[in-house]
């Protein structure tokens, strides 16, 4: 057996497998189908040694899939019509179009020089007018049903990205992208009223052949809880907190409250208070961290006295509000009601 290596073309057997159509998905009916999707990539560079993982991954599973006898989709495309795109035309100089198509072209070279298998016919891009019209379509659509609705909140926010991150997007505080620092900011924002569909969602996992571990990340992500909303008077007519728990038969056993230090209302309720700077550098504190890193980090508990009082509604004693780093004001109602004698943690 030679050790002599084998020098191979692989132009021609690239061009070879475009022009025989190897990839292409079939569409006759006649064998079971199997459909191979991954994240497209942003065009806002070259394609990169986690682009190759990713997608080596992604080519293992749709080749297998067709020695099994399956038909197979497997489409690439690309994630274009956002912020890392436009940033990438900014830092260059250029009109984003232009060097999106550009970027495009330039990592679409290098995907097929990798030899996986995608059918190229079934290419996407999200800057294709003929792409975005269709979210444009359901956007409205929803809008129509009262399903899409606005109101401020909370982001990640990469200051040198200029852009809204999702939580799996920061580690340790910092941009997966830039590795630049996330703070928390308030933002106007469309949402979708997915709790009205929440139940249905989870009870449609069952039907899914998902990974357990999976199945209990897409639970969370739902974040389906059945419990009561119970609003608590502040002392000298300064309104109400509004908190949400699922055991609403421990009400007698409540002996403080404790609110997100981001909370709508926090800002006004510690104007001018003497624990207001505690309260700021707890709020500056948490505004560092993306929900996700609050969440990994709830054993570090840590809260300061609010100096406020609530009245307990059924028993009319008074009961003192803290503010604490493990709530989160975009989680249930912001604030949550501590009763000790029933907690088991």
């Amino acid at each position: 057996m030679s050790d002599e290596p084998i020098r191979v073309d692989e132009v021609a057997w690239q061009r070879r497998w475009d022009e025989e159509g190897v990839f292409i998905a079939p569409n006759n009916g006649e064998r079971p189908t199997f459909y191979c999707l991954e994240m497209y990539p942003y065009p806002s560079g070259k394609m990169h040694m986690g682009h190759v993982r990713n997608y080596s991954i992604g080519d293992a599973v749709a080749r297998y899939k067709r020695m099994r006898g399956f038909d197979v989709l497997y489409p690439m495309g690309f994630d274009s019509f956002g912020m890392p795109a436009e940033n990438a035309a900014i830092e260059e100089g250029g009109h984003p179009h232009d060097i999106t198509e550009r970027n495009m072209a330039s990592i679409t070279a290098q995907i097929k020089r990798m030899g996986f298998s995608y059918d190229w016919g079934r290419l996407v891009k999200s800057h294709d007018p003929n792409y975005y019209r269709w979210n444009q379509w359901f956007f409205l659509k929803f809008l129509e049903q009262g399903l899409a609705y606005r109101e401020q909140a909370p982001v990640n926010w990469c200051e040198p990205c200029t852009t809204v991150l999702a939580n799996e997007q920061v580690k340790a505080g910092r941009c997966w992208r830039c590795n630049g620092p996330v703070i928390q900011k308030d933002m106007s924002q469309w949402f979708l009223d997915l709790p009205k569909y929440a139940q249905e969602l989870v009870d449609g996992l069952d039907a899914i052949d998902f990974p357990e571990h999976v199945s209990l990340l897409q639970k969370d992500w739902l974040g389906r809880s059945e419990g009561a909303e119970i609003a608590f008077q502040l002392e000298d007519n300064l309104g109400e907190v509004r908190v949400f728990t699922t055991r609403p038969d421990t009400l007698f056993g409540v002996t403080f409250l404790t609110m997100a230090p981001e909370h709508p209302m926090a800002a006004d309720l510690m104007a001018g208070r003497p624990e207001e700077a505690a309260w700021r550098d707890l709020r500056d504190e948490v505004a560092l961290l993306s929900e996700f890193d609050r969440i990994k980090q709830m054993k570090k508990k840590k809260g300061i006295f609010s100096g406020l009082h609530v009245i307990h509604p059924l028993t009319g004693e008074r009961i003192p509000m803290w503010f604490g780093n493990f709530v989160i004001a975009s989680y249930g109602t912001g604030a949550v009601m501590a009763v000790p004698g029933h907690d088991q943690r």
